[in-house]
């Protein structure tokens, strides 16, 4: 059990356990543990950012630059997965494809393989046994001077709250379309960050901090929906001379962003009330 001195300590040390064994299962190249692995990373990144000004830089700044380094490593393997899902969906439904989606499916294959040719290595490599081991130093969560109180911590996370909805907000009043989606991708990240902010400290604030969690959660999902579509609609321009399937892929694509973009107003609406972020004054 994690002690009232030492918030997010247990959450730290779940996290650290979580990303040593999806490396061994990236390494068995067992399914969905590239992404596993890469949400732990970006988990624990992310925190490290929350409560930075609680933290030891000399520490914990190197911690957040090699959690990168492993998360860039882990990005170029999962993106390609990402778009290679999507594409065996779409033919499922529409058949075998002609020579254009032939192509993106051979382009994307190698990109996955060219990303896991760089990442399996390392992931066997002295760099990556340093990190764990200087993660996982005794201490917990590594805190600098002292752990802060309840009122300090959920400061941060209203701080991380007020950046989402911030977000959102310019989003609402973006010039077209295409700024609108990029506007809602940053709106997407800060969901995250509230999301592992609230996470670190379930055992801190209970119900409060899950109730946002799973807000931020439906938020950051919603929102990938809508990133998925935007990356693989940017993948099928890269394709030289579109064919007819293509061009009804990345309709297909266009429709599932914007289906994404409806979805989210009502979800934004859900997760924006008191009830949900009132505790965070």
């Amino acid at each position: 059990m994690t002690h009232p001195h030492e918030p997010a300590g247990e959450w730290w040390r779940d996290q650290v356990a979580a990303l040593h064994r999806w490396g061994r299962l990236v390494l068995r190249d067992e399914d969905d543990s590239v992404h596993q692995m890469r949400v732990t990373v970006r988990r624990m990144r992310s925190v490290l950012a929350t409560y930075r000004r609680f933290l030891d830089p000399e520490q914990t700044e190197p911690l957040r630059e090699e959690l990168k380094w492993l998360a860039d490593l882990l990005g170029e393997v999962r993106d390609a997965e990402v778009l290679r899902k999507r594409l065996r969906q779409w033919a499922a439904e529409h058949g075998p494809g002609p020579t254009g989606v032939d192509a993106l499916r051979i382009a994307l294959a190698e990109r996955q393989a060219q990303g896991r040719a760089l990442l399996l290595p390392e992931l066997e490599g002295e760099r990556y046994r340093s990190l764990i081991a200087a993660l996982a130093a005794p201490g917990g969560f590594p805190w600098s001077d002292g752990t802060p109180g309840k009122k300090a911590l959920r400061k941060r996370v209203r701080r991380s709250w007020r950046r989402l909805a911030a977000a959102v907000d310019a989003a609402e009043v973006a010039d077209g379309p295409g700024e609108r989606r990029r506007r809602l991708h940053e709106a997407r990240k800060k969901a995250k960050r509230t999301r592992y902010a609230a996470e670190s400290l379930r055992e801190l604030f209970g119900e409060d901090a899950e109730r946002l969690a799973e807000a931020a959660k439906s938020i950051q999902s919603t929102l990938g929906d809508l990133n998925d579509a935007a990356v693989m609609i940017r993948t099928i321009d890269t394709v030289p001379g579109p064919d007819a399937a293509l061009s009804e892929l990345r309709a297909a694509e266009e429709a599932a962003a914007a289906d994404a973009e409806e979805r989210f107003a009502s979800v934004w609406k859900k997760a924006n009330r008191s009830k949900v972020h009132g505790w965070l004054g």
